[in-house]
């Protein structure tokens, strides 16, 4: 309980101090909030706001537990597996983005002339415009700005007087290769439309730059194939055309991958059938010529029975021999291409699952290798990694090749083995027989690989059909309602935070960099003599300086104050000097020590104040006694006591001016006339108040001081230098000064701050006349009707200051 009430000290400590140091200037604070919340305005204004656009695909990763049906997959030989992390480095690839740039017409942007600012348009713009070349650096120059006037109802435009079609590709006035004026379908034409538009034409390769570097592409987690992308633009239309047009390119490439590699596997099996089609044609009509040369109808059973085993073991040699001539084009395939990309020839009749396995993954690889190389360089780990690993598939596909070739060569000496007997024995059928059994046997041989290969055929056509491929979209283009930058709360809390920055930077910096002496604590802190009282700032005429010339009873309260803090009211006290001296000249001991002096008549008391500043007579002349007979004649013995001695017009107050001015001052008060001086002081007066020199000016304070009981040193609030207040205990300790005190003179309130808010610890300075300085301020609250508004927050003040109390 005892911490918590410590903190809860603390944090009222800590908001006192705050209270105090800034809520005086709350006008300036106030002026900077308003200053921050129209500029916070102003960039909004100006400034162009930024939406997102968000759309999610689903890639067929395989890895991650996503696949086609089996259906489709019969149905589409040719679909290759795909990675997520690769997709997505394709999704965001370069090359991409170019396509969707000239797909869309990006590199040509048109604006809306404003008064204040010229505002991009996309959808509500009347034309779009095409260039057969939008890679001629003729049409980014510096300054390529052109203004053009769109006629809907001629359905032209007009660039320097110059009329151009719309829809057709015309002479390029800007030079090089046609260009063409497309028409804005989405654009409405209104009756008083006096809109005035220019475009401008962007390198294509730089507005590539900007939507890859305002676009984000990356999957929802490690585990998920979903693919999100986001991409933020001014204008919500041409961000979803953007997204939408780079999913479509994406999709359109996967699709032409797909397709060419079929287009190589059909022309591959189209050729072999026309080869193959031509042998069946030769073999019927060799037959048929047999058949009528010879007349043979039937065919014995035993012909029959050794006919099937042959034609048995000519099949199995026939599809052996197939399998050889395959496998010698992915041997001539791997071997050729000297490890570069390119189509894997098909591996139709090789039931090899080993090696279709490699192939695939050769296939793939490449493929890899190709998509990465568009985006990488060539030297990067991702990229070397793709090709090594090429390369180790290649000796793998050549092993496994030849291994399957001596194999298959193994069977087919075997089986011609075989065969051969069976010939041997059809050799004993009759000629003609045995003739007709041959070529009927490599018809049906001929007949059979045809059929294979007619079967193949359509298989590859059928990959050729519309199929939802590779990704599926499960989340379109759509923009954000609200844009995303900027946001106007934040515009406006940093507007607001920056103010309130700088009113703290405005108040402490003004009192920080002040070289001259401005809180009660920094006197404190320079001298160990103690601060006895303050004096409010009087913004009065020198007539009005004394306490019996001002009205406010208040200022006569400070001096009461004061000389109780030095214990004159005392009754136990034998004070009877009161010395009233400075470090400079202008802090107002004069003031001082006329206003004490008043005080103490006004209880009563017969007070004498004495003039001993002889080279400045401050005192002197705040009671007009400039031409009278003073001090420096009585010490220069050219006047007498009774002479020098004059009744003010507080009664009880007598003055000893100055007199003469001179500036032997020293060796007067070295005489020892100063000390009968104050002898007949003491003797004919209550109190002696003594107003002398500066102390570190001139030694005559030094002089004076062994007559006085004590000592008060005057330091003026944004007058006394720093340097100066911090030498005081110094200047004092040299000559020797006793029962010093410090009064704080001439504290100013801080801001506009009605009370409790000065410089020093505070009295409540509300009855002090306002400085003439806040006459402009009050006449702009007057203008602008704040008063109310100043009241509640006044009243807000003394709250705060009540709850520190």
């Amino acid at each position: 309980m005892l911490s918590n009430d410590t903190y809860s000290n603390h944090k009222d400590n800590l908001f006192s101090i705050l209270a105090d140091k800034f809520v005086p200037f709350w006008p300036l604070f106030l002026g900077l909030f308003l200053l921050g919340l129209l500029s916070a305005w102003t960039y909004l204004f100006l400034s162009t706001p930024t939406y997102s656009v968000s759309a999610a695909l689903i890639i067929n990763d395989e890895k991650k537990g996503v696949d086609d049906s089996e259906i489709m997959e019969s149905i589409n030989v040719f679909t290759s597996k795909k990675i997520v992390e690769n997709e997505v480095e394709v999704l965001h690839s370069k090359e991409l983005i170019n396509e969707v740039v000239y797909e869309l017409n990006l590199y040509t942007q048109v604006f809306e002339k404003g008064l204040f600012k010229n505002t991009p348009v996309y959808d509500t713009s009347p034309i779009h415009i095409r260039l057969k070349s939008p890679n001629d650096s003729r049409y980014y120059q510096d300054d390529n700005k052109t203004s053009f006037d769109f006629d809907s109802a001629k359905n032209l435009i007009r660039i320097d007087d110059k009329s151009y079609p719309i829809g057709e590709w015309v002479e390029n006035p800007f030079g090089g290769d046609p260009i063409k004026f497309i028409r804005n379908t989405a654009f409405e034409e209104s009756s008083d439309d006096q809109k005035s538009y220019y475009f401008t034409f962007i390198h294509p390769k730089l507005v590539s730059a900007s939507i890859y570097n305002k676009l984000y592409v990356g999957s929802s987690s490690k585990l998920s194939t979903v693919v999100r992308m986001t991409y933020e633009d001014a204008n919500t239309t041409r961000g979803e055309d953007i997204v939408n047009q780079l999913i479509k390119s994406y999709i359109q490439q996967s699709t032409r991958e797909r397709d060419t590699l079929a287009s190589n596997t059909l022309a591959f099996v189209e050729n072999r059938m026309e080869q193959v089609g031509i042998e069946l044609n030769e073999v019927e009509k060799e037959l048929e010529v047999y058949r009528s040369s010879e007349g043979v109808v039937n065919i014995s059973k035993q012909g029959s029975l050794y006919l099937d085993n042959v034609g048995n073991y000519d099949r199995r040699i026939g599809d052996i021999e197939l399998q050889l001539a395959v496998l010698q084009k992915v041997q001539n395939y791997v071997v050729s291409k000297n490890k570069s990309s390119g189509i894997v020839p098909s591996t139709l009749g090789i039931n090899d699952p080993i090696l279709s396995q490699l192939l695939d993954r050769l296939y793939n690889a490449e493929i890899e290798y190709e998509e990465l190389r568009k985006t990488t360089a060539e030297n990067n780990p991702i990229l070397v990694a793709v090709k090594n690993r090429i390369d180790q598939i290649r000796p793998s596909i050549l092993e496994n090749v030849n291994s399957q070739k001596a194999n298959l060569r193994t069977s087919l000496a075997n089986l011609n083995s075989s065969s051969g007997k069976y010939n041997s024995a059809l050799q004993l059928l009759p000629e003609q027989e045995r003739k007709l059994v041959e070529i009927t046997r490599k018809k049906k041989n001929i007949s059979e690989l045809y059929d294979f290969l007619a079967q193949k055929r359509e298989e590859t056509a059928l990959s050729y059909a519309p199929t939802q491929g590779d990704a599926r979209i499960i989340e379109g283009a759509e923009a954000s309602l609200r844009p995303v930058s900027p946001k106007k709360t934040v515009v406006y809390a940093i507007a607001l935070l920056l103010s309130f920055a700088i009113g703290i930077l405005i108040v402490s910096g003004k009192e920080l960099i002040s070289s001259k002496v401005l809180f009660r604590s920094a006197v404190e802190r320079y001298s160990k003599l103690p601060v006895i009282g303050e004096l409010a700032f009087l913004d009065q005429n020198s007539t009005e300086l004394l306490v019996n010339e001002h009205k406010d009873v208040f200022i006569l309260d400070q001096f009461r104050h004061l000389l109780s803090s030095l214990g004159i009211y005392q009754r136990s006290s034998r004070l009877k000097t009161l010395m009233v001296t400075s470090s400079i000249a202008g802090e107002g001991k004069s003031y001082v020590s006329a206003n004490l002096a008043q005080t103490l008549a006004f209880s009563g008391k017969r007070v004498a104040l004495v003039d001993m500043d002889l080279r400045n007579a401050s005192l002197t002349t705040i009671f007009n006694l400039e031409e009278e007979e003073g001090v420096s004649d009585f010490l220069s013995n050219k006047a007498v006591m009774n002479t020098i001695v004059h009744k003010s017009d507080c009664e009880e107050l007598y003055i000893l001016p100055c007199g003469e001015k001179t500036f032997a001052s020293s060796e007067l008060l070295a005489s020892k006339k100063l000390e009968e001086l104050f002898e007949t002081l003491y003797d004919t007066f209550d109190y002696v108040v003594v107003d002398t020199p500066p102390i570190s000016m001139v030694s005559d304070a030094a002089i004076i001081n062994e007559f006085g009981d004590k000592t008060l040193i005057v330091v003026r609030h944004g007058y006394t230098p720093k340097h100066v207040a911090k030498r005081i205990d110094e200047n004092l300790n040299n000559k020797n000064f006793k029962n010093c005190n410090i009064v704080f003179n001439a504290v100013k309130q801080r801001g506009v701050a009605t009370e409790n808010y000065g410089y020093g610890h505070g009295y409540g300075y509300d009855l002090v006349k306002p400085q003439k300085s806040d006459t402009f301020l009050n006449g702009i609250i007057d203008f602008f009707k704040l008063r109310p508004t100043l009241e509640a927050l006044k009243k807000l003040a003394h709250v705060i200051q009540f709850t520190r109390k």
